[in-house]
């Protein structure tokens, strides 16, 4: 999923030129949500959820899906790319302290040094961009934007152990499309630019709506439901190294000896937090 998701901030800087950030949000969600319903009906049937997995499903929806998204484009505008990514790359920090507090995840060394591991891969990435003046008040929005995705993986956790994650995913999805459509009627003047509608745009759109989206946010659910919410964060922190390699490939990025050094950073920091080098396993129970 870091792999997919890396593609997809390649493939939403792309569709940017054919679509404003607050219109390609709803439309790439509404896209994702046409594809989940029909899988949540040949799967479960019309599935009735308890009270209590609506009220995780709404979180989701509220802080994984419409504040963060929202926090971010506004932060992302105020601040740089840097401190943008830094900022979002303690995550996993705040998942996991949070996520043993408040649900019994066990809190590991092991797991302590990948997200130091990992950040330090984000550290190495985004070292020496320069891009963009950074402000506190951007800073700030972007602190926000990281905590709504922590809260929001909190909620995701909670919700797949009451239903499947294709159920909580879908759910969360409708709600969030809604919020996020709610708000573009209010924000943007037009909907989509010149060219959105060529074979190019729409295929790519359809590939991060359909995969990366509607599939990805399945799949990654599916992690935080079988291995805790900490543990699948620590996965997070290979987006931005993915991103860079998918750059370098797709759009002929230069790659410096920063990015293999994170590259291996990330991934030490996976296999301590995950156990994979033996040194006692970091599974979470919770």
């Amino acid at each position: 999923m870091a792999t997919l998701w890396g593609i997809n901030v390649i493939m939403i800087k792309y569709l940017t030129k054919f679509f404003p950030p607050l219109a390609l949000a709803p439309i790439r969600l509404t896209l994702a949500v046409g594809l989940l319903f029909p899988l949540v009906m040949y799967k479960h049937g019309f599935h009735r959820l308890s009270r209590e997995a609506w009220l995780m499903a709404g979180g989701s929806a509220v802080f994984t899906i419409f504040l963060h998204q929202v926090t971010m484009s506004w932060g992302l505008a105020e601040t740089s790319g840097t401190h943008g990514a830094l900022i979002l790359g303690l995550s996993p920090l705040f998942v996991a302290l949070l996520a043993s507090r408040l649900m019994h995840e066990p809190f590991t060394w092991q797991k302590c040094l990948g997200i130091l591991f990992g950040f330090g891969g984000v550290l190495l990435v985004v070292a020496g961009d320069t891009r963009g003046a950074a402000s506190l008040a951007g800073d700030a929005v972007m602190f926000g934007s990281m905590l709504a995705f922590v809260a929001g993986t909190l909620f995701i956790k909670r919700g797949t152990a009451l239903v499947s994650p294709l159920l909580v995913t879908a759910y969360s999805m409708l709600m969030g499309a809604a919020l996020l459509i709610v708000l573009g009627l209010f924000t943007n003047e037009a909907w989509y630019y010149e060219g959105a509608f060529a074979p190019a745009p729409l295929a790519v759109l359809a590939f991060s709506s359909f995969v990366n989206t509607a599939l990805g946010a399945v799949w990654w659910n599916m992690g935080i439901q079988r291995v805790g919410a900490s543990t699948t964060t620590l996965f997070q922190n290979g987006i931005p190294v993915a991103g860079v390699f998918m750059a370098a490939l797709w759009l002929g990025e230069a790659l410096h000896w920063n990015h293999l050094a994170a590259l291996v950073l990330v991934l030490a920091g996976v296999c301590l937090g995950t156990g994979v080098l033996g040194l006692g396993r970091a599974r979470d129970k919770g």
